[in-house]
Protein backbone atom coordinates (compact mmCIF):
# COMPACT_ATOMS: atom_id res chain seq x y z
CA UNK A 1 0.00 0.00 0.00
CA UNK A 2 3.04 2.27 0.41
CA UNK A 3 3.86 3.63 -3.07
CA UNK A 4 7.43 4.66 -2.17
CA UNK A 5 8.15 1.33 -0.51
CA UNK A 6 6.71 -0.55 -3.48
CA UNK A 7 8.83 1.51 -5.89
CA UNK A 8 11.97 0.73 -3.86
CA UNK A 9 11.07 -2.97 -3.77
CA UNK A 10 10.56 -2.87 -7.56
CA UNK A 11 14.04 -1.33 -8.00
CA UNK A 12 15.47 -4.16 -5.91
CA UNK A 13 13.58 -6.79 -7.94
CA UNK A 14 14.89 -5.28 -11.19
CA UNK A 15 18.44 -5.76 -9.91
CA UNK A 16 17.56 -9.36 -9.06
CA UNK A 17 15.93 -9.92 -12.47
CA UNK A 18 12.57 -10.73 -10.88
CA UNK A 19 10.59 -7.50 -11.35
CA UNK A 20 8.02 -9.46 -13.36
CA UNK A 21 6.77 -10.99 -10.11
CA UNK A 22 5.62 -7.66 -8.71
CA UNK A 23 4.29 -6.65 -12.13
CA UNK A 24 2.23 -9.84 -12.27
CA UNK A 25 0.91 -9.32 -8.75
CA UNK A 26 -0.09 -5.73 -9.58
CA UNK A 27 -1.81 -6.84 -12.82
CA UNK A 28 -3.78 -9.43 -10.82
CA UNK A 29 -4.84 -6.70 -8.38
CA UNK A 30 -6.05 -4.62 -11.34
CA UNK A 31 -8.03 -7.65 -12.51
CA UNK A 32 -9.56 -8.22 -9.09
CA UNK A 33 -10.55 -4.62 -8.41
CA UNK A 34 -10.92 -3.22 -11.94
CA UNK A 35 -13.97 -2.57 -14.05
CA UNK A 36 -16.17 -5.57 -14.84
CA UNK A 37 -16.28 -4.60 -18.53
CA UNK A 38 -12.48 -4.90 -18.81
CA UNK A 39 -12.05 -8.33 -17.22
CA UNK A 40 -11.62 -10.32 -20.45
CA UNK A 41 -9.10 -7.78 -21.81
CA UNK A 42 -7.10 -7.72 -18.57
CA UNK A 43 -7.01 -11.53 -18.40
CA UNK A 44 -5.80 -11.66 -22.01
CA UNK A 45 -3.12 -9.04 -21.30
CA UNK A 46 -1.92 -10.90 -18.20
CA UNK A 47 -1.71 -14.13 -20.19
CA UNK A 48 0.23 -12.53 -23.05
CA UNK A 49 2.62 -10.63 -20.80
CA UNK A 50 3.28 -13.15 -18.02
CA UNK A 51 2.01 -16.68 -18.76
CA UNK A 52 2.19 -17.40 -22.49
CA UNK A 53 5.13 -19.43 -23.81
CA UNK A 54 7.83 -16.89 -24.64
CA UNK A 55 6.10 -14.10 -22.70
CA UNK A 56 8.31 -11.03 -22.30
CA UNK A 57 7.80 -10.92 -18.51
CA UNK A 58 7.18 -14.63 -17.89
CA UNK A 59 6.58 -15.64 -14.27
CA UNK A 60 7.69 -18.98 -12.93
CA UNK A 61 4.75 -20.79 -11.34
CA UNK A 62 4.44 -24.51 -10.70
CA UNK A 63 2.86 -26.69 -13.38
CA UNK A 64 -0.29 -27.51 -11.37
CA UNK A 65 -1.03 -23.82 -10.72
CA UNK A 66 -0.30 -22.99 -14.37
CA UNK A 67 -2.64 -25.77 -15.52
CA UNK A 68 -5.51 -24.56 -13.29
CA UNK A 69 -4.95 -20.96 -14.37
CA UNK A 70 -4.90 -21.80 -18.08
CA UNK A 71 -8.10 -23.82 -17.71
CA UNK A 72 -9.69 -20.92 -15.85
CA UNK A 73 -8.87 -18.24 -18.41
CA UNK A 74 -11.04 -20.02 -20.96
CA UNK A 75 -13.95 -18.38 -19.09
CA UNK A 76 -12.37 -15.20 -17.68
CA UNK A 77 -13.53 -13.80 -14.34
CA UNK A 78 -11.92 -11.48 -11.81
CA UNK A 79 -10.63 -14.30 -9.56
CA UNK A 80 -9.16 -16.51 -12.29
CA UNK A 81 -5.58 -15.54 -11.42
CA UNK A 82 -5.94 -16.00 -7.64
CA UNK A 83 -3.93 -19.25 -7.37
CA UNK A 84 -1.12 -17.95 -9.56
CA UNK A 85 -1.12 -14.59 -7.77
CA UNK A 86 -0.89 -16.32 -4.37
CA UNK A 87 1.98 -18.49 -5.64
CA UNK A 88 3.93 -15.39 -6.75
CA UNK A 89 3.01 -13.51 -3.54
CA UNK A 90 4.37 -16.34 -1.38
CA UNK A 91 7.52 -16.49 -3.50
CA UNK A 92 8.12 -12.78 -2.94
CA UNK A 93 7.17 -13.01 0.76
CA UNK A 94 9.49 -15.93 1.52
CA UNK A 95 12.35 -15.17 -0.86
CA UNK A 96 12.58 -11.73 -2.49
CA UNK A 97 11.23 -9.54 0.32
CA UNK A 98 13.49 -10.91 3.09
CA UNK A 99 16.49 -10.35 0.77
CA UNK A 100 15.22 -6.82 0.08
CA UNK A 101 15.09 -6.11 3.84
CA UNK A 102 18.75 -7.18 4.12
CA UNK A 103 19.87 -5.26 1.03
CA UNK A 104 22.04 -2.17 0.86
CA UNK A 105 19.22 -0.45 -1.05
CA UNK A 106 16.88 -0.90 1.93
CA UNK A 107 19.55 0.13 4.46
CA UNK A 108 20.17 3.31 2.46
CA UNK A 109 16.44 3.97 2.32
CA UNK A 110 16.21 3.68 6.11
CA UNK A 111 19.23 5.93 6.57
CA UNK A 112 17.60 8.61 4.43
CA UNK A 113 14.26 8.36 6.22
CA UNK A 114 13.20 11.44 8.13
CA UNK A 115 12.82 10.81 11.85
CA UNK A 116 9.67 12.46 13.25
CA UNK A 117 10.58 15.31 15.68
CA UNK A 118 8.82 13.69 18.66
CA UNK A 119 11.11 10.65 18.47
CA UNK A 120 14.38 12.59 18.40
CA UNK A 121 16.39 12.58 21.62
CA UNK A 122 16.48 15.89 23.45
Amino acid sequence: ADPLGRAQFLDFLKKEFSAENLGFWEACEELRYGEQSRIAAIVAAIYEQFLAPGATRWVNIDSKTMERTLEGIETPHRYVMDDAQMHIYMLMKKDSYPRFLKSELYRNLLAEAVIPPETKKR
